[in-house]
């Protein structure tokens, strides 16, 4: 089938919820496949993309959304709901975002790729947040385990070890710097028909540094993004991506290569931490309160299992330390939701003061 007349990764599910959507009548789909400063460009065919100017929408789009564009104006006018949506805690979020608190910064992708550089060693704190992050976002996470060229065999074992034992249920993959090693594994676990046919989207997850470029490049055979050399001092890389961008892989295949994220910031995860920690789920339906901590409580099967050796304690110390987190962001949200009603009614009260002041002709007699 020719896809080159559509938005690029267009399937049928997403030819239903065009045809499905309450779209103003002339507006024509399109895909978000870049942002940066200079603007935002989407594609209306999977081989061409074009600028679009600031409309009421654009403000929430994301590279990787489906949007309603009306052709005459190369506005952005809807934005279609979204399969999946891959989001972090913001400090600096819009007013409409404030009790949300986060920020999104991709969309509609079938796959989180989190890398982590081997030269560096597997990073079990950051490692578990991306996790958490990828499955909250609905999206299925792979752990790709970069740069295995540059650590001896014995240290790859190792650390291919460390990464499975905390990604319970996810695909491993090591791949290399330069050569193609894992790169056909890898291919074939993101390629959800099996036989190539089916399009999809991938969306790349991990610290500067880490090869998200290398690999981006590897994977479509051919250079797509720039790729700088890692500073000697630290082995650390310098910031490639400067622009969220949609690359085309294969006539099927996308990528959304996002600015790198040194500090992940945890929000409203608790479904992703449930998933991302579900090796510990099956000790925890056997502790003796269904409302236990698993902290100190009597009967706690999650401590049981760590005392004699059944759960590797760096487990439940992970699990223990991002669920704390998490209640502290919830403590938070409540915090910033009564300052937001607050200033909310603050406002409210001084429109009806000044509805009902003495020189407003609608007045009540009496009123102030």
């Amino acid at each position: 089938m020719d896809t080159t007349d559509q938005p690029p990764a267009w399937d049928d599910g997403w030819a239903r919820a065009w045809a499905t959507a309450q779209v103003a009548s002339g507006l024509v789909p399109a895909r978000v496949v870049r942002i940066d400063k200079g603007g935002i460009r989407v594609a209306r065919r999977a081989d061409e993309a074009t600028h679009v100017v600031a409309a009421k929408a654009v403000r929430r789009v994301v590279v990787g959304d489906v949007v309603g564009v009306d052709p005459t104006a190369d506005r952005i006018e809807a934005i279609l709901p979204r399969r999946t949506v891959f989001e972090r805690r913001s400090p600096g979020v819009q007013r409409d975002e404030m009790r949300l608190g986060t920020r999104a910064l991709a969309a509609n992708m079938d796959h989180v790729l989190v890398l982590q550089p081997l030269d560096g060693g597997v990073n079990p704190p950051r490692l578990c947040r991306e996790l958490v992050l990828a499955w909250q976002s609905g999206a299925t996470p792979v752990v790709v385990l970069t740069k295995a060229d540059l650590v001896d065999p014995e240290a790859v074992e190792e650390q291919t070890s460390l990464a499975r034992l905390h990604a319970p249920g996810v695909t491993v993959v090591t791949t290399t710097t330069r050569a193609d090693a894992g790169l056909g594994e890898l291919r074939a676990v993101v390629d959800r028909a099996g036989d190539g046919t089916q399009a999809h989207v991938l969306a790349l997850l991990g610290a500067s540094g880490a090869g998200k470029s290398s690999l981006a490049n590897g994977l479509a055979g051919r250079p797509v993004a720039l790729t700088a050399e890692v500073r000697d001092h630290d082995r650390r890389g310098r910031h490639t991506t400067t622009a969220g961008q949609m690359i085309p892989l294969d006539a099927t295949t996308w990528l959304i290569d996002t600015p790198g994220i040194r500090g992940v910031g945890l929000w409203a995860s608790d479904e992703g931490l449930e998933l991302a920690f579900a090796d510990l789920v099956p000790f925890a339906q056997d502790c003796r309160f269904d409302d236990c901590g698993h902290r100190h409580e009597p009967g706690c099967a999650l401590r049981a299992a760590v005392a004699d050796g059944r759960l590797p304690a760096e487990r439940l110390d992970l699990w223990e330390r991002l669920a704390d987190e998490l209640d502290e962001l919830e403590s938070d949200l409540e915090v910033r939701d009564r300052e937001v009603d607050r200033a909310e009614n603050q406002r409210a009260r001084r429109r009806a003061a000044r509805r009902g002041a003495p020189d407003d002709p609608d007045a009540a007699p009496g009123q102030p």
